[in-house]
């Protein structure tokens, strides 16, 4: 295991809060600089701020939605402007929304799936196109779900984008495996998130993740040495198996 990541470079979508922003203060806390998107530019500049000052590293906060191509290559294009590479890429950006599929307009379909499988798509062509492929070396993570496993009642449209972060993941894992890019999926359960806090479950009585679990558990797969790879990390409460 490579328990180095001091010098890296890292960008995470969706890191103003929930578990982007664990991710993000995790990796910092290993001397990793990092870039953060997300739409909520005002609070990831704060969030990020405060990062920088406590572990001493360097943060970029950008305002990009990762379903806009020119968004995400620009985005890209700044970080590598900045810091000259990319080391990891987490792809965590995505939202939810929940009716049963005869109430699901086209319109909702299109942003579940902007958000949560074009926007990692871009990203991942993005960073592989702008540097990582030359460097022969990084780490890519995507987030799917507990949904990516199994269907779920009303949230068929959530249900189908995360079941293509999947072949999406180990499709690109197949293509890159001739470098010493790793590829790897987390599929975690119930996460407690404001997210969730937001959503019709949370008044229910179920069990969730820690979000800093999750964390822990996706900074394992990135310090595996670059010929060790974990393609797919599954992680529940218990009471979710």
């Amino acid at each position: 295991m490579n328990d180095k990541l001091t010098g890296k470079t890292a960008l995470i979508t969706g890191a103003a809060r929930g578990l982007g922003l664990v991710i993000a203060e995790d990796l910092a806390a290993e001397g990793v600089d990092i870039c953060g998107t997300d739409l909520r530019l005002e609070l990831l500049e704060n969030e990020l701020e405060g990062i920088a000052k406590q572990y001493n590293v360097e943060t970029l906060s950008i305002g990009a939605d990762v379903g806009k191509e020119t968004e995400v290559e620009a985005t890209v294009k700044q970080v590598i402007n900045k810091w000259g590479k990319i080391d990891i890429l987490v792809n965590n950006a995505g939202i939810r929304r929940v009716g049963p599929v005869q109430e699901i307009s086209g319109e909702i379909w299109d942003e579940i799936h902007d958000a949560n499988l074009k926007g990692q798509f871009l990203c991942t062509r993005e960073v592989l196109k702008q540097g990582m492929l030359e460097q022969n070396e990084g780490v890519i993570i995507f987030l799917s779900s507990d949904a990516g496993k199994k269907g779920q009642a009303n949230s068929s449209v959530y249900a189908a984008s995360k079941w293509g972060t999947l072949g999406f993941a180990e499709s690109i894992a197949k293509e890159t495996k001739k470098t010493k890019i790793r590829i790897t999926t987390i599929a975690p359960g119930r996460i407690w998130t404001p997210m969730a806090e937001e959503s019709e479950a949370a008044a229910l009585d179920l069990d969730w993740l820690d979000p800093k679990d999750v964390s822990r558990a996706i900074l394992f797969c990135i310090k595996q040495d670059a010929d060790i790879i974990i393609p797919e990390l599954r992680i529940y409460p218990r009471s979710q198996i």
